[in-house]
């Protein structure tokens, strides 16, 4: 026979419920913000436009960048270009065709970057792990809140 009355006595082993309610509130938080923040960068980028325009290349140099794969972390040299643009600012990108003292199309950002080829919009999994993330906080929020309510009502 089963019967609806809950478990009132403290069981040991177990971290107090209010520690509980705390701990899922922090989380809560913290995923909805990194959710946010997801949805936020990966809406920018989709709504962006992107003006081709004419550059000058006037400059190249090397830059060191750590690239991660399966076997472990290395530091490998990228070549980047400075470009001119019309306006006479300047801008740095990464290409290993551009030649220096030639022009070429780039694109610039509604943001002000510069790419060398228009970037991809945002695919349906940038824009799932952000709204997982908003979810999940919503869940972990309320569970939080559940927690304290039932704190209160057994005081």
């Amino acid at each position: 026979m089963m019967t609806t009355e809950r478990r009132i006595e403290e069981r040991t082993g177990y971290p107090p419920p209010a520690l509980t309610a705390a701990v899922l509130a922090v989380l809560a938080i913290v995923l909805a913000v990194v959710g946010v923040w997801a949805l936020a960068e990966t809406s920018a980028r989709a709504f962006a436009t992107y003006t081709p325009v004419e550059a000058s290349v006037v400059d190249e140099h090397g830059e060191r960048l750590v690239v991660a794969d399966r076997r472990g972390n290395r530091t490998e040299t990228v070549r980047v270009v400075s470009v001119e643009l019309p306006d006479g600012a300047r801008a740095d990108l990464r290409s290993a065709d551009l030649g220096v003292g030639t022009t070429a199309t780039v694109y610039l950002s509604s943001t002000g970057t510069v790419s060398e080829s228009p970037p991809e919009p945002p695919s349906l999994l940038e824009w799932m792990i952000g709204a997982a993330a908003v979810v999940a906080a919503v869940v972990l929020g309320v569970l939080s809140v559940r927690v304290v309510l039932r704190l209160r009502r057994s005081s």
